[in-house]
């Protein structure tokens, strides 16, 4: 075997040469990554509300009773009617819905608005946080304040991250049905068993997410044909009395309790109306459908006396599914409906 001795200058050379390679090599190196951050660089306080919009799902830690608990849940961020904020659904556990009040330097800053206002152990609920873009499609969350307790109050912090799923809103998630010429037929049985039709046709948008519908009937009514409307936003769903644009029978929250009775007054008559379930599955002859099922009753005097109780199978996508009435009232009233045909261009 031979082996190759080199002399002391050869060494020393050598050691010169391979240290100015590697301090040469580092320096190339650290100006390339500069350079590359500078054209790949992320600057959060340059993200604009659009980057902000969509569907954004992670995991959430939150300190309560001194315990560290993690959870799973949804962000889903959309543009107010307006177009100059952002509102949200909040998930995480039950839905809260999401107000946007200022948006600054790429951070988005709001409230999360109750819906058990009723309940004693929530009188100081006060929750609001912010959050911001990390990366291009990744989100940073902070929430804390008082949420529902013994004493009234909870507090409570939030911290997660979560990542982009859907860059437009997702219409299973939100009520989502409305819309000028949706027409939805159902087959109707009466008390006195007879049955007919009863169309309801949306004819036009006078005001935003406030929507005129017409109804027809071959039932044998006083009336063949009435217009009521309905007001529909992303969160809620209002039935109003009548062509009234202020005065609401009832509304379906997004956001509501199960169990929970929600109550509302209109005029001289007062509704009752309670989630008893959700993503209830529903056949009718228009197809297959996810619904929450509600009990309705109603104490109605404007116009005579009488009480009113039903259940409702309601779908956020594709509107009223099945309704079924247990107190008849009147021999003509409604017994059931089933949705028949369902049309949405």
């Amino acid at each position: 075997m031979v082996h190759r001795v080199k002399s002391a200058g050869q060494l020393i050379f050598g050691k010169l040469v391979s240290i100015g390679s590697i301090v040469f090599l580092m320096v190339f190196l650290s100006q390339l990554l500069s350079s590359c951050k500078k054209e790949s660089g992320f600057d959060p306080k340059s993200v604009t509300m659009n980057q902000l919009k969509g569907t954004w799902r992670g995991r959430m830690t939150t300190f309560k009773n001194n315990q560290r608990i993690e959870k799973s849940g949804d962000i889903t961020l959309f543009e107010t009617l307006a177009g100059n904020m952002l509102d949200g659904i909040f998930e995480l556990g039950q839905i809260n819905f999401l107000e946007g009040f200022m948006f600054q330097n790429g951070t988005l800053y709001f409230s999360l608005i109750l819906s058990d206002s009723t309940n004693p152990e929530c009188s100081n609920w006060n929750l609001g946080g912010y959050v911001y873009l990390q990366e291009d499609n990744l989100m940073v969350l902070r929430i804390a304040g008082n949420e529902c307790g013994l004493l009234g109050e909870q507090f409570v912090t939030y911290e997660g991250s979560l990542i982009l799923v859907n860059p437009n809103m997702d219409p299973s998630v939100y009520y989502s049905f409305a819309g000028i010429g949706h027409t939805w037929g159902y087959n109707t049985t009466l008390w006195n068993t007879n049955t007919c039709t009863v169309t309801n046709e949306i004819l036009s948008e006078p005001l935003p997410t406030f929507f005129t519908v017409r109804e027809t009937n071959d039932c044998g009514w006083p009336f063949g044909t009435r217009q009521f409307n309905w007001q529909v936003e992303p969160f809620r769903f209002s039935v109003c009395s009548g062509t009234s644009t202020t005065d609401i029978l009832y509304t379906f929250y997004l956001d509501a309790i199960i169990g929970k009775p929600y109550r509302f007054v209109c005029l001289t008559d007062t509704t009752w109306l309670t989630l008893a379930a959700v993503d209830v599955p529903v056949n009718v002859p228009a197809g297959s459908f996810r619904c929450g099922r509600y009990v309705i009753e109603s104490h109605l005097h404007s116009s005579g006396t009488g009480t009113v109780i039903g259940t409702l199978w309601l779908s956020k996508q594709h509107g009223f599914v099945k309704t079924e009435y247990s107190a008849p009232g009147d021999s003509a009233n409604i017994q059931s409906q089933v949705l028949n045909t369902l049309n949405m261009p």
